[in-house]
């Protein structure tokens, strides 16, 4: 019963985020000048969330100037255009500086960011990937669905075709508990009917007579091997249809691990 309601909770938050994900794309030359100054409107399922993408303070909050408490944060709203106006009451992105800035989120951060400043295109930062997509479009970040979270959805595209891209970040190399994440979220896509194509389309302006989800593509980026290797468990994965990608912080991007 309870993996029955999980599934209703995923596809209820898949309608009212690509209800909400609409109106943020027609603001997408606001967002670009706000990721400059490195300032994302996360979408949620109810509201719309200023947050930093600050390296210092990646995916954190931000902070009012005016503020009662040391506690005090930006939260979110139902209606768009305030939550930019919040902004301008919010200190630097990098004024909070979170105790557990984890790598992972340093790495979606400035992901969102690049989408931010190039018209959601993320394909120019990944390179050796011409034979999965020529395209990847960002569609949103942290959309919940149940008991998963994949930390970024994009929208692949090939050839004119496009298809799901479920992301997910890590910077060590364990394999079980990301595949895990990412096979639930094709799952609860799958259980979505068309609302989960809403978000796409609605996210991309693409048509969703161009998008398939009957053929989703699950990728893991993590930080490159130590070694240099790959190890027998990535060629496993691989062979079970997972994209694998090494990021590079220091060039940022992201390349096919070897």
């Amino acid at each position: 019963m309870r993996k029955s309601t999980a599934k209703s909770d995923g596809i209820q938050n898949f309608e009212k985020r690509a209800q909400l994900i609409q109106t943020w794309r027609t603001k997408l030359s606001c967002f670009e000048k706000l990721a400059e100054s490195w300032v994302y409107i996360r979408v949620r399922s109810k509201d719309y969330r200023p947050i930093s993408i600050h390296p210092d303070n990646p995916c954190g909050r931000l902070i009012p100037i005016q503020r009662v408490k040391k506690t005090d944060k930006i939260e979110g709203f139902p209606d768009l255009s305030e939550a930019i106006r919040k902004i301008k009451d919010a200190e630097p992105p990098n004024f909070y500086k979170p105790g557990n800035a984890k790598p992972e989120l340093r790495i979606q951060a400035s992901l969102i960011r690049y989408a931010l400043m190039n018209g959601l295109r993320l394909h120019g930062l990944f390179n050796d990937f011409s034979d999965v997509f020529d395209e990847l479009i960002f569609v949103t970040d942290e959309l919940r669905a149940g008991s998963i979270r994949p930390d970024i959805i994009a929208l692949g595209g090939r050839q004119g075709r496009y298809f799901p891209v479920f992301i997910e970040l890590k910077v060590d190399r364990k394999l079980k508990r990301v595949t895990e994440q990412l096979t639930n979220a094709k799952e609860t896509m799958n259980n979505a009917d068309g609302c989960f194509l809403n978000l796409l389309a609605n996210a991309t302006g693409k048509p969703k007579s161009d998008i398939s989800i009957d053929n989703p593509k699950l990728f893991i980026i993590w930080s490159p091997s130590p070694s240099g290797k790959e190890d027998e468990d990535v060629t496993e994965v691989k062979a079970n249809g997972f994209i694998v990608g090494e990021y590079d912080p220091s060039t940022q991007q992201t390349v096919r691990s070897r």
